[in-house]
């Protein structure tokens, strides 16, 4: 174990102090929301502590060589210090406006125990410096949030976990063969030399599987289907974490992948670029549909994704110039967490007040709300692309990566037609965001609902001060970054320079307030105005109800799909079970012949082999008495004697004599044998051995 270990540490403090936070909540479910907040709080200050080095250039590293075979490396730059730091702030305010929304909720101590697990997970994998690394604490944040899914216990929150655990399982599987595909060392070097690693060799196959794993926990198109379904049956607090947090931990990889693993590769940068395409355009367009408030956040969350896809793409294809599309994409993903912690949170002031999501059931609500009405406006309005909003500012990066793409390939002869109708689609699904976050803001802060209006109108506070503090804050930041460009966003894209080795802006400072950029806002929001437009006369004419339109890519092609492949697996199995069944017979039919045939010919070779080749050269002959010693011995005695005698032979022969004798001896032997007296005589024969042993 080398190096600085508060790294390790900003991991393992919120995952070590759980069970405490746990067992605070045994005897009352607030302490438990008490030791959350006050975890995240110091969970702050640790990662301040990292962070304030990093930012100034110095790096923090720490390695613990062969922890599960490939060892565990963790650094501190400007990007990871940077994320880390949003994830602590955006668990502090979500833990802080949990003791409102969970104050009368069930299994509180279950939410605050995985709600650290996954902070310490999600934490320790931002400040990870190898891929395997990455992938432990990966695996370790898509499990520890399942609860948080499944936390309402009802039918459709167990459905909606069911889908989020296959997706994470499946998309983890697939990042883990793509880890193992890569070339050897790959996995666990530094992510700094993950681009001289790569140079020259062909890292297709293991790329795209890592990508999927990645893109699953991103939620990026096709494999999405998780998070319309999630945001709805998750508490609010953890859904704004969710979508504004567990989201980026699969942008981050797809960052690793687009600008060091496959630097060199363009096809796989524009590979992002247009799965980015796809998930901003059908985000929005779900989101349109959508006629549950957190719902159509959720999808709200799938569309900028898709922004930030196009980012990723962008810092690919634009090589050594991709200053512009690199400070877009980190300054994007900020701005979209920092709008959906405000959005999902002002949602949770909603549902816990009303316990209704349905549009048509809350609207209204937030009528005589100048708190939640102003905190709600610059989400919504900061998100759609507002001039002095710090979604603008992004966004326009972005389309400015766009724009110098489209010219650096003008340049250089290559065909940009695709590009030039992504630009046009890129403000259009700006301008689908206007509409659909137009759409959630007039229904509740300026429509009128006959049914609970008065409910809605009744005097009293709808939140505690401190959920009032945590939320005002997260909203200020959206006008504070939108005003101070220079100091915020500029700089959170020249920190993350170094981490994704990108190159520099062509001209410092970046006139943000340009007049290109301030048109291409205004298209957008001309565009979202028209389809507003749009939206109320279909809904005038209830389009939706006589066209019945519902679209759900899990239960339309996903399941069925699934189903199938089961189905035609199972007849498979069943076929290749009743053909080695037969082969088995055959084998067995087959194989006893073939066993008994064999059988007789080795007993035939065996006789055969004796009666020629082992033969015996001279047959023993059997001795008429005692044995061949005595009987040798003997008959050379009566030969003797017979010479001394003078050739008469004598009455008693040896060979009688020595056979009777050998036989009498034989007897006695057995018979002392059988005794225990033998046994002492073999004992003192081994005494006596080993003493003239050790005397001599």
């Amino acid at each position: 174990m080398n190096g600085n270990w508060l790294l390790p540490l900003a991991a393992l403090l919120p995952m070590a102090l759980s069970p405490l936070v746990w067992q605070m909540g045994k005897k009352r479910q607030q302490n438990s929301l008490w030791g959350l907040c006050a975890v995240c709080g110091l969970e702050t200050l640790l990662v301040l502590c990292i962070a304030v080095p990093g930012f100034g250039g110095a790096e923090l590293s720490f390695a613990l060589p062969g922890f599960c075979g490939q060892g565990l490396a963790m650094r501190a730059d400007g990007f990871r210090s940077l994320y880390a730091m949003v994830a602590c702030i955006m668990w502090l305010v979500s833990g802080i406006f949990s003791r409102d929304y969970l104050a009368h909720e069930h299994a509180v101590p279950r939410y605050c125990f995985f709600t650290l697990i996954t902070l310490g997970a999600v934490v320790g994998m931002f400040l990870c410096d190898s891929i395997f690394s990455i992938f432990i604490f990966f695996e370790i944040m898509s499990l520890a949030s399942y609860p948080w899914v499944a936390h309402e216990e009802d039918r459709a929150a167990m459905r909606a976990g069911e889908t989020y655990l296959y997706i994470a399982v499946i998309g983890g599987l697939t990042m883990l063969m793509g880890i193992f595909l890569l070339p050897r060392g790959m996995a666990a070097a530094p992510l700094a030399e993950l681009p001289a690693l790569a140079a020259g060799k062909s890292l297709w196959l293991p790329a795209v599987l890592m990508l999927v794993g990645f893109g699953a926990k991103a939620g990026a198109f096709p494999l999405h289907i998780w998070l319309p379904k999630a945001h709805p049956v998750a508490p609010a607090p953890a859904s704004a974490l969710l979508s504004g947090l567990l989201t980026k931990a699969g942008v981050f990889g797809m960052l690793i992948l687009s600008t060091l693993v496959m630097r060199e590769v363009s096809g796989f940068g524009d590979l992002l670029f247009r799965l980015g395409v796809i998930t901003m355009l059908l985000g929005a367009v779900l989101a349109i549909f959508s006629q549950n408030l957190k719902r159509t956040l959720a999808c709200s969350s799938l569309s900028q994704i898709g922004f930030i896809m196009i980012g990723a793409g962008l810092c690919n294809l634009l090589g050594e110039h991709n200053g512009l599309a690199l400070y877009g994409t980190v300054g994007h993903m900020v701005n979209h967490s920092l709008f959906k912690l405000v959005l999902f949170l002002c949602a949770g002031v909603v549902a816990m007040n009303t316990h209704r999501l349905e549009l048509k059931d809350v609207q209204g609500y937030g009528r005589n709300k100048p708190f939640l009405h102003i905190c709600f406006l610059l989400g919504a309005a900061g998100i759609a692309g507002f001039p002095g909003l710090s979604g603008f500012l992004s966004k326009s990066l972005l389309h400015e990566g766009i724009v110098e793409l489209i010219a650096h390939l003008a340049e250089h002869g290559h065909e940009t037609g695709v590009y030039k109708v992504s630009e046009w689609l890129f403000l259009i699904a700006g301008g689908m965001t206007l509409c659909y976050m137009l759409k959630l803001y007039l229904c509740l802060f300026w429509m009128k609902n006959k049914t609970h209006q008065p409910e809605y109108d009744k005097k009293g506070s709808y939140l505690s001060l401190p959920a009032r503090f945590a939320l005002g804050f997260a909203a200020a930041l959206i006008p504070v970054i939108g005003i101070l460009p220079g100091q915020t966003m500029s700089r959170f894209g020249e920190v993350s320079r170094s981490f994704l080795q990108g190159g520099a802006p062509a001209h410092l400072p970046i006139a943000y307030f340009s007049f290109e950029n301030l048109k291409g806002a205004a298209i957008s929001l001309l565009i979202g105005a028209c389809l507003f437009g749009l939206v109320l006369l279909a809904r005038k004419l209830e389009l939706r109800k006589k066209l019945n339109i519902r679209f759900d890519l899990e239960d339309m092609v996903y399941r069925p799909l699934l189903a199938g492949i089961i189905a035609v697996g199972g007849i498979f199995a069943a076929l290749c079970d009743k053909l080695m069944d037969r082969l088995t017979a055959l084998l067995r039919s087959t194989g006893g012949l073939t066993a008994q045939a064999m059988d007789s010919a080795v007993d035939h070779a065996a006789a055969l082999a004796g009666r020629t080749l082992f033969s015996p050269v001279h047959k023993v002959e059997e001795v008429p008495v005692g044995n061949r010693f005595t009987f040798t011995l003997g008959t050379w005695l009566d030969n003797a004697a017979k010479v001394f005698r003078g050739g008469k032979e004598s009455e008693h022969s040896f060979v009688t004599r020595l056979a009777a004798l050998w036989e009498e001896w034989t007897a006695r032997w057995r018979q002392l044998a059988r005794t225990v007296s033998y046994g002492l005589v073999l004992f003192c024969l081994g005494l006596l051995c080993t003493l003239a042993y050790l005397l001599w």
